[in-house]
């Protein structure tokens, strides 16, 4: 009769157990990072008593819930980590490309059109070269190149900065993650296997290397407690954090003066440069040195202009009768500005015509022109930008499939955890009713006395 009764109450327990983990399943279902958590049943058995009508053997007496696992593959989540990073670079890449692409803005405000009213204006002026209002038309022309220049400059400076100041804010959440997995870490080695609690700790450990995976590429080991040691890129890089050690490395960001990025790594007292190939630092250092390589093209764009203008109004002769002064100064796009406001210093004329210096201003146009410059800078950033679209596309494709992948092997399917709760409540209610027969038998057989 007991064992009726423990045979029944073993029931309950187990399956009462098992029933938590399909309610845990359930709840967290649409929860990032929950990997489905697996009750394990086995057979309780019971030692046999000495007296010789007892066997030698142990006894079946009832069942137990032996383990509660996470149903999770490394491979299926290495392989998502790593598409994380790679759509995380691809996005970074295509967003700040854009952002560049909008700073050197071509509209009716840009560069570009600015230029080509200068020459317009240059034109209208050759028809009347006397005439003082063409004449300030043509120096405002110039001022409005000058200025918009200085727009773009100064836009290219402002993403610079947006771009160092989110790099800076992604290093520390990097830094802030290993050191808390480094804790994670530190859990799971006194963790027991096979119960909640340390399903949770795996849990928390994937998130957080998936932040991590986020911020940099990464190559993720498990030792036999289930501690991460975490390297940067791939199995031969640089450690961020040994699953034996506490102190997780800490890395760094620096910012020249151009605005481009580098990083370097800090472990055990020694610095020492590293470059990830992957992940949201690895697209916010492209980002930065494409802002930098267009910076110094606008510096180069900028000087050329001014050279080119001070050289052709150098070569005429203005209203006063003397050569033409500089139209332009500054050393770069930012500094660049008109250099004289009194509209009798343009240089119209040559020593042959009142108007001959403007005709020859339409040299200045060719295949060497500032022009041209700016329209090949532009074109080559709009490719680059449409590019970087279809590789952000074709990661975020690669990453939602992994992440897929992943959700087969670790996510809840509501409609097996319906039938499992089905099953699991059968087997739950014919513990009960053990227990229950159990009672009434010893009772009626109370009764009989």
């Amino acid at each position: 009769m007991s064992d009726l009764l423990s045979i029944g109450k073993s029931g309950v327990l187990a399956y009462q157990s098992a029933l938590a983990g399909i309610s845990e399943n359930v709840v967290n279902a649409n929860n990032d990072g929950f990997a489905r958590r697996e009750v394990t049943m086995k057979e309780q058995a019971g030692n046999s008593g000495p007296m010789f009508l007892y066997r030698t053997s142990s006894a079946f007496n009832g069942v137990q819930a032996a383990t509660v696992t996470r149903v999770w593959d490394q491979y299926t989540a290495s392989k998502a980590w790593s598409a994380n990073s790679d759509n995380s670079q691809a996005s970074m890449r295509s967003q700040w490309y854009g952002k560049v692409e909008d700073s050197l803005d071509d509209g009716d405000s840009g560069v570009g059109v600015k230029l080509t009213a200068m020459f317009t204006s240059a034109n209208a002026l050759s028809a009347n070269p006397t005439d003082a209002t063409l004449r300030q038309s043509f120096l405002y022309a110039i001022q409005d190149v000058a200025g918009s220049i200085n727009k773009t400059a100064a836009s290219l400076v402002s993403v610079a900065g947006t771009v160092s100041s989110q790099a800076s804010d992604s290093v520390r959440q990097v830094n802030d993650a290993l050191t808390a997995l480094a804790k994670i870490n530190v859990a799971l080695k006194t963790a027991p296997q096979g119960t909640s609690g340390r399903a949770a700790l795996e849990d928390q450990r994937d998130t957080i290397i998936g932040t991590i995976s986020d911020k940099v590429g990464i190559d993720v080991t498990l030792d036999t407690y289930g501690a991460a040691t975490v390297r940067m890129n791939s199995a031969g890089g640089p450690v961020l954090l040994d699953s034996s050690s506490i102190e997780p490395a800490q890395l760094s960001l620096q910012t020249s003066a151009s605005g481009t990025l580098s990083m370097s790594i800090t472990s055990s007292g020694t610095t020492s440069a590293v470059s990830p190939t992957s992940g949201g630092l690895a697209g916010y250092a492209e980002a930065a040195n494409q802002i930098a390589g267009r910076r110094q093209q606008l510096d180069a764009l900028a000087t050329s202009l001014a050279t080119q203008v001070n050289t052709w109004n150098a070569q005429g002769t203005d209203l006063n009768g003397n050569p033409g002064a500089d139209l332009l100064s500054g050393t770069d796009a930012a500094s660049l500005s008109l250099a004289v406001t009194d509209p009798s210093l343009v240089a119209a004329a040559d020593a042959t015509n009142a108007n001959g210096n403007l005709l020859a201003i339409s040299s200045l146009r060719g295949a060497n022109g500032v022009e041209t410059a700016w329209r090949s800078m532009v074109t080559d950033q709009g490719l680059k930008v449409q590019s970087a679209t279809t590789q952000a596309t074709s990661a975020a494709a690669a990453k939602d499939s992994a992440y897929s992948d992943l959700d087969d092997v670790s996510g809840v399917d509501l409609d097996t955890e319906a039938a499992d709760l089905m099953r699991f409540q059968q087997a739950y209610s014919a513990s009960a009713k053990i227990i229950q027969t159990a009672r009434e038998t010893l009772q009626s057989i109370l009764d009989l006395f």
